[in-house]
């Protein structure tokens, strides 16, 4: 949302710091609303990717061990405890705060210094939508390793695998190179960029005119929680298949590891996976795990921004 940045009041000898603290407040904002958010939506991230994972159908009596959101969630409760429904997610959190930090840094910069460009002046729509996929890559490209850390951990069987980040991050920079800790760069990114273009796009665009329908100069918390849910379901909706395909890709070379649901399938990039997924299971196999998919990311949109927008809030408030 736009914000009239506040004054220091004049005060000179306090002008430098007061300058680099606006110009971090914001990537900073992002980065504990990331942590929140994460906290909260962590059980559905979980349950999303395993049913990404499970080339089976997401149907009952086909002998598929997922068949919908609540049967995973209870099986998943039943098999590995509470706990399960957190797995990988200290590297999760740690993946959140850093994308939010990325972000928010990448989409308040861009926001600033595309103002001098005329075009962007005087298209705002424009101005976040092309701003929020910008961010959206920045953020990921630099969190992407914490994201293929998270993804085993969830993907991994009960009591195999990685025993700690620590452990994950040894393993992985041995057996597979630095290269292995941007598996599924490239879908993440292609994917991320539009999510964000339209969330961002999509988020500011509701405000905007909701304000001007209203005749008011700011919005209500549950205005804000509203437009984040809408434009994360929205966004998330639109580029699903290749989040899919990004966890696929995760999980190459980590198949020793995970041998209790389902096959697992070898690809060799983006585009083969795709074809392999829609050659084996069909148009509705690249929409797998969309129901908790939809669900965590409207619940994370909404919160991500209901938390950014209240940090920032009482930021200013104390400036």
């Amino acid at each position: 949302m736009e914000r009239k940045q506040p004054t220091d009041g004049g005060n000179g000898n306090h002008s430098k710091a007061y300058s680099i603290f606006l110009q971090v407040k914001a990537p900073m904002a992002g980065g504990i609303s990331g942590f929140f958010t994460r906290a909260l939506t962590q059980p559905l991230d979980c349950i999303k990717v395993r049913h990404q994972l499970q080339l089976e159908p997401i149907k009952k009596n086909i002998g598929a061990k997922y068949t919908s959101t609540l049967q995973t969630l209870v099986l998943m409760f039943q098999e590995e405890g509470i706990r399960g429904l957190w797995k990988g997610h200290v590297p999760g959190q740690i993946l959140s705060i850093t994308f939010g930090f990325g972000q928010f840094a990448a989409y308040d910069q861009f926001n600033r210094q595309s103002r001098k460009i005329k075009f962007f002046n005087e298209h705002s729509d424009m101005r976040h939508t092309v701003g929020g996929g910008f961010a959206g890559a920045f953020g990921m490209t630099i969190a992407t390793p914490f994201d293929v850390v998270r993804t085993r951990f969830i993907a991994q069987d009960h009591g195999r695998g990685y025993q700690s980040i620590f452990d994950a991050f040894a393993t992985i920079l041995k057996s597979e190179g630095p290269k292995g800790f941007f598996r599924g760069l490239i879908p993440s990114i292609t994917a991320i960029a539009p999510n964000a273009a339209i969330q961002f796009g999509t988020y500011n665009f509701l405000l905007e005119h909701y304000m001007k329908l209203k005749n008011e100069d700011k919005v209500s918390r549950h205005v804000i929680l509203l437009a984040g849910t809408f434009s994360g379901t929205l966004a998330k909706t639109c580029i699903y298949p290749l989040d899919l395909t990004k966890k696929r890709l995760q999980i190459q070379e980590f198949h020793d590891n995970r041998t209790t649901f389902g096959q697992n399938i070898k690809t060799t990039g983006m585009l083969d996976c795709l074809r392999k997924t829609f050659a084996k299971e069909g148009f509705t196999g690249l929409y797998k795990g969309l129901a908790p998919a939809v669900i965590k990311s409207g619940m994370m949109s909404g919160f991500y921004f209901f938390f950014y927008e209240e940090i920032i809030t009482a930021i200013n408030k104390r400036l």
